[in-house]
């Protein structure tokens, strides 16, 4: 008994030192951080860009795991290129994440004429189809993907008149977690914070209003379904499409991607997706979830070096199998 009371006090003391010092280190990251994208923010654009490319590629060439998980992604998304080209496209996707922290950087003086003048709804499948999801006043569940500056899509289509709320894990540091939500929701959208969301969704959708989804990232089985991606099967969180087919909202996907001058974007919605109950459920979000994966991967084989490969996007497997072990 003893024993055991002298290791719970032992394991308390620990907890007590190691949180004020988590605190610390949290506060001296969230202050760095602060002070880089001030100066960033206050840089011209013509320096800006090249500054955070030059950062983004240095990271390129330093983190051999992410480089590594990339080439795997790429592989299994163009089996068919070859090494240099597959190289190259991992490299200008994180000079593309350098060209993401420059939007960042200013999304708090972002105003509805900045974005007019930088932003655009692609012709024909841009800002028609969300209003055609939205006929009648219908709220939307509305999904994008990890594409381009995806930060800056919700706060562009906010500042045009259409605010939403979208799901979000919060960051592991508190400090910087407030401050991302501050920049998030300056132009009227709200977050909703991931765990225990559903009744806060259930709400907004109730009163009309949009809820926004990034699903593009690798899921646990237990909830997601298995659809193909790039003729693989990739574990896919099924969740937009259980809460269509429970409320009857269509599903609008939705990209953001690089226009033909630097630090102009371009905004494409898909038409929206009606999920018709067939009477199976696990069939109705299958097709749906399919269908959304088609969506993404027609954007990212259309933008190749827009794409965050370096996520363990197809590491779980219905078979146990895991393409990223090798070799770890």
């Amino acid at each position: 008994m003893a024993k055991v009371a002298g290791e719970n006090l032992l394991g308390e003391l620990a907890l007590r030192v190691k949180m004020p010092l988590t605190r610390t280190l949290d506060s001296l990251i969230y202050a760095l951080v602060r002070v880089f994208f001030a100066l960033i923010g206050v840089l011209p654009r013509f320096l800006a860009y090249p500054v955070c490319e030059g950062l983004a590629v240095l990271v390129f060439l330093l983190d051999a795991r992410h480089r590594r998980i990339g080439m795997i992604n790429l592989s299994i998304a163009f089996p068919d290129r070859d090494e240099y080209w597959k190289k190259r496209i991992l490299r200008q996707s994180f000079q593309q994440l350098g060209n993401h922290v420059v939007e960042l950087s200013r999304l708090h003086r972002l105003t509805p004429e900045k974005v007019m003048r930088r932003v655009w709804y692609e012709k024909e499948r841009g800002l028609e189809n969300y209003l055609k999801a939205r006929r009648n006043h219908q709220a939307v569940l509305f999904l994008t993907a990890h594409i381009s500056a995806w930060e800056l899509l919700p706060v562009a289509h906010a500042l045009y008149g259409h605010p939403l709320s979208f799901v979000v894990r919060p960051l592991d540091n508190p400090f910087l977690d407030r401050w991302v939500t501050r920049l998030r929701t300056l132009s009227g959208n709200q977050v909703i914070a991931k765990q225990g969301s559903v009744r806060q969704i259930l709400k907004v959708l109730r009163e009309g209003g949009d809820v926004g989804f990034l699903l593009d990232q690798n899921s646990q089985e237990k909830e997601g379904v298995y659809v193909p991606l790039f003729g693989h099967p990739a574990s896919t969180n099924s969740s937009v499409a259980a809460l269509s087919l429970k409320t009857s909202i269509p599903i609008v996907v939705g990209f953001i991607f690089p226009g033909h001058r630097r630090g102009h974007y371009i905004i494409r919605f898909y038409p929206p997706i009606e999920v018709v109950s067939s009477g199976d459920s696990q069939k109705d979000i299958r097709e749906t979830m399919t269908l959304v994966n088609r969506q993404i991967e027609e954007v990212i084989r259309e933008y190749p070096h827009c794409w965050l490969w370096g996520h363990r996007r197809f590491q779980t497997q219905s078979d146990g199998s895991d393409p990223y072990r090798q070799g770890d």
